[in-house]
Order: C-alpha cells, then sequence, then structure tokens
C-alpha cells in the first residue's frame, strides 16, 4: 500500500533574511514576560550544572534535556496563544507518554554522537596549542583534522537542531526520519540559519561587558527565535483552538 502523503513534514526555503523576523519576533514574545523566560533558562542551567558534576547524574541530563527543551517550546506557544503560562510548563513534557521514547532516544543518540566529538576537539586544541607554544607551523595533517572536525560538528548540529521540535510537535517519532528532516530544514536553510547563528556569537558577544549577566536575556530570547525558525521553515501556525498545538 502507498504511505500516506504527510504535509506536515513539508519544508519551506526561507529568506536569506528571515533570522531578522524571528530574532524581532522572539523579542516581541520576550517582552510578554521576561521574568518566566528568564526563570526558565536559569532552571535548565541549574540543573544541567548540578546533574553533570558526576558521571551517573549525567545520564539522567541526557534523557532529561530533549524534554525540558520541549517544555520550554510548549511556553513559547503558550505566550503566543496567549495562556496563563508558568514554570511548571517546562516539565510537562515528562507527563506525556507518547513522546518519551523519542525524545529519550534523541537525547541518548545526541550524546553518543557528540561525546566523541568533543573529545577529538579538546585533543585537536591541545596539539595546536603545543605547536603555537613551540612556535612552530601547523601541520597540513592538523588543518585537515581541523576542518574534518568541523565538518563533523556541523553535520551532527544539523541532524539534531529541529529534531525535539519535530518530535514534540510534529508528531513523528520515527528516529531516522526526525534526523533527515531535521538535516534537509537545516539544508534547505543553510543561508538563513547562518545569518542566525551570527548574530547570535554577536549577541552573546556583547554579554561579555556585563560579566557574562546579560546571558540571560540572550540566551532564551535566541532559543525562542530558533523556535519561531522552526515555525516558519515547517510552515506552521499555532492553532488557537487546541492547548499547545501547532498545524500546516
Amino acid at each position: 500500500m502507498e504511505k500516506p502523503f504527510q504535509l506536515k513534514l513539508i519544508i519551506r526555503r526561507v529568506k536569506f533574511t528571515a533570522a531578522l523576523q524571528w530574532l524581532s519576533g522572539a523579542w516581541q514574545l520576550f517582552k510578554r514576560l521576561p521574568l518566566l523566560f528568564i526563570a526558565m533558562f536559569c532552571l535548565m542551567a541549574i540543573i544541567s550544572f548540578l546533574l553533570q558534576q558526576h558521571q551517573l547524574t549525567t545520564l539522567i541530563w541526557v534523557f532529561l534535556s530533549p524534554f525540558l527543551t520541549a517544555g520550554f517550546y510548549k511556553t513559547i506557544v503558550g505566550v503566543q496563544q496567549q495562556q496563563k503560562v508558568g514554570i511548571d510548563w517546562l516539565f510537562q513534557p515528562l507527563t506525556e507518554p507518547s513522546c518519551r521514547l523519542i525524545l529519550m532516544t534523541i537525547g541518548a543518540v545526541k550524546f553518543v554522537m557528540f561525546t566523541p566529538l568533543l573529545a577529538f576537539a579538546e585533543q585537536l586544541q591541545t596539539t595546536m596549542s603545543a605547536a603555537l607554544e613551540a612556535q612552530a607551523g601547523i601541520e597540513t595533517s592538523v588543518m585537515l583534522q581541523l576542518l574534518a572536525m568541523v565538518a563533523l560538528f556541523t553535520l551532527v548540529l544539523m541532524l539534531f537542531a529541529y529534531a525535539v521540535a519535530i518530535a514534540y510537535f510534529l508528531k513523528e517519532h520515527r528516529f531516522l526520519v526526525v534526523l533527515q528532516t531535521s538535516f534537509i530544514a537545516c539544508w534547505r536553510n543553510i543561508g538563513a540559519l547562518l545569518l542566525y547563528g551570527l548574530i547570535s556569537m554577536a549577541l552573546l558577544l556583547l554579554t561579555l561587558p556585563t560579566l557574562g549577566l546579560g546571558i540571560i536575556v540572550v540566551a532564551p530570547l535566541l532559543q525562542i527565535a530558533f523556535f519561531l525558525s522552526f515555525n516558519d521553515v515547517f510552515a506552521l501556525q499555532v492553532n488557537a483552538a487546541d492547548d499547545g498545538v501547532l498545524e500546516v
């Protein structure tokens, strides 16, 4: 039997300047409930810090992180719908059994793929630092490894960029389809996402004079903007008739 056509997985190509609209829209949403978004970001940061102090608890964070990300995204939808939202929305996906397996799988596989890359990056940084201290030129093989590392990091980031949002809001629970869809969405809109990334880096650098305190505003703002990019790329809009539902 021929598989039914899934309109919900249609991926749009957006304009290069769409990143500016995502950030502008994010600022408008952030201004509605700034204290809530700041509190959610701080709570996620504290949980992340505490759980990553030990190898065993790090595994808890690996599985918990996608649920908190989904909860943050759901809060954004609630604000768009002008619902009464609270910090407890951050944990609501944990109570939804339909998404548990796919979100846990996303967290686990993302950890497995990023761990060797981080180890590779640390080793490469040590090699390059030693070469610079010895005032020796960086070998061609090291430069090739650096390029390979950047390419691999980019690939993994593209595979998981929209994974949580696709699994949670589009109800796509086939893991390979989730990764494929996320990758294609990023590939088709690499220009807008690159601009978003450059602006994000600039905004984060602007927090340095504040001794990093500005990040409690910039980080949730950027997270909201990225979720708006998901809405835009997948041509989604908030369905006011249902709680936390996005539709084409």
